[in-house]
């Protein structure tokens, strides 16, 4: 397959879409979350918290560069059964309050001072992976369609 079947920039652009994220802890152990999120310049960027002034696992898979997955789903069989999933590098970021803004735009319906503070405190830190390898699939009508995949980021959604 050449292809996506759906435009996978767009769908990753769709508001109030969540993304699931799971990496590994530095024990081996599994850890997965629900998180916000932005797609821009050809990454998936985050905006975690520490717990208790500890990195979570994904902050620690950032600073390591570690290989972390995400997958972005609708499913509302059956005509919007969608996903799109990518895997590749985590990185940690420099601060950067109008992109994390920028997430949480895309979720809270009113930008307020509460979700400036938080977008500015330094409990929470900016993250981003970049999608080398991953699949889009889409299932109009609960029918099985082909799965268009790519194996390095020149071949991904984010390539032009």
């Amino acid at each position: 397959m050449t292809g996506p079947i759906f435009a996978v920039r767009s769908f990753l652009d769709e508001p109030r879409l969540p993304a699931s994220v799971a990496t590994t802890t530095g024990r081996g152990n599994t850890a997965l979350a629900m998180m916000w999120f932005v797609a821009e310049e050809s990454r998936v960027w985050f905006h975690t918290p520490m717990f208790d002034g500890r990195p979570a696992p994904f902050l620690d898979a950032a600073r390591e560069n570690r290989e972390v997955a995400v997958m972005v789903a609708t499913f509302d069989p059956p005509d919007d059964v969608r996903q799109v999933r990518m895997t590749g590098p985590a990185r940690l970021e420099t601060k950067d309050v109008a992109r994390i803004r920028r997430i949480y735009e895309r979720y809270v319906p009113e930008w307020s001072s509460d979700w400036a503070d938080h977008a500015a405190s330094p409990d929470a830190l900016l993250w981003s992976m970049s999608p080398d390898r991953g699949m889009a699939v889409a299932y109009p009508g609960l029918e099985n369609r082909p799965v268009f995949r790519w194996s390095n980021a020149a071949d991904g959604p984010f390539s032009s």
